[in-house]
């Protein structure tokens, strides 16, 4: 089991509570019952297929081997002794 602790605005924690309250519930036992509502992760999630990973750079006016000799870029010689 994993603990974990969630730090909230007095506005939001009372919203939380009123919420339980109207269902009859605890504060724990209201956020346990929602969440066990949510969708199962997926388990075999492909990396590949999210748009962030797909990102092909953005034109700029970079050396285009810098991610490769970034060493080289930021401390010249110094890097190779």
């Amino acid at each position: 089991m994993t603990q974990l602790t969630v730090q909230l605005t007095e506005a939001d924690y009372q919203r939380l509570e009123y919420a339980a309250e109207q269902a009859g519930k605890s504060v724990h036992v209201f956020i346990a019952e929602w969440i066990a509502r949510l969708p199962e992760a997926e388990a075999g999630f492909d990396i590949t297929q999210d748009p962030i990973f797909q990102l092909e750079g953005y034109e700029s006016e970079a050396p285009a081997d810098l991610s490769v000799t970034i060493d080289q870029y930021l401390y010249g010689n110094k890097a190779s002794q």
